[in-house]
């Protein structure tokens, strides 16, 4: 019997876009770390600087595998030659469960478990030691497991928290697009330590004290974005 490919896996959510009849809500890409990782990108001077180049100079190698990301459609992007496929999915590997033959191919400890079952064991006997083996080799939520022994040619570093990396950017982008001071930006913007929100009225010396903190917080969100930048820069998210 011929075994047909498997299909590719994610270590994390990947992004969905529905039918043109039947379209995804935003959240659906917007709520994946890939999504992310591009938008990221996109705050690349550098890099931007290379696609203006189309793809020449600096940031060339990363270039040839990232493309052009001036565009606004993330869908697009995603999409294009495969290139989430491409870049963030797991290469092939066996997908079902079955009886091996002499002829097939024994795949590593960290891409599929190889047992013996003596079958003339009781087959409860057999079960529960599966089941105890099993435990041992395979502590943890599938997700979790395949993320921590990805081996995907860009594979995500941790356990991002998406929602971060959105106010993050939110920070980011206010910052850059204006003047305003760093205190007024964490104050404006929703999530930010709210404790320190200024209120009308405020006493003087009481307000001082929260634009501190205010200016503290955001001047962090700042500073950990241009270090994600920078990562992304390297092929490394985040």
């Amino acid at each position: 019997m011929k075994i047909q490919p498997s299909k590719r896996h994610f270590p994390y959510q990947h992004p969905t876009f529905g039918s043109i009849r039947n379209p995804k809500p935003e959240t659906a890409w917007k709520g994946t770390v890939y999504y992310w990782w591009w938008a990221y990108l996109k705050r690349s001077e550098r890099y931007i600087a290379c696609c203006e180049r189309g793809g020449t100079g600096e940031l060339s190698d990363l270039y040839a595998d990232f493309g052009d990301v001036r565009g606004d459609s993330f869908k697009q992007w995603w999409l294009e030659d495969s290139r989430g496929l491409r870049l963030f999915a797991e290469p092939r590997g066996e997908d079902s469960v079955r009886i091996l033959t002499p002829e097939d191919h024994v795949l590593s400890q960290s891409e599929a478990l190889t047992v013996s079952l003596p079958l003339y064991l009781p087959r409860r006997h057999l079960e529960r030691a599966f089941k105890q083996l099993l435990a041992q080799v395979h502590p943890g939520k599938r997700g979790i497991q395949l993320a921590k022994h990805s081996q995907a040619r860009y594979p995500v570093q941790g356990q991002p928290n998406t929602k971060a990396l959105q106010r993050g950017l939110e920070v980011y982008d206010r910052w850059k697009s204006s003047r305003e001071p760093l205190w007024k930006i964490g104050n404006d913007l929703p999530g930010i330590i709210r404790t320190q929100k200024i209120k009308p009225a405020e006493l003087k010396g009481d307000e001082m004290l929260k634009r501190r903190a205010l200016a503290a917080t955001v001047r962090r969100y700042i500073s950990r974005v241009q270090q994600t930048i920078e990562r992304v820069e390297q092929g490394i998210f985040p």
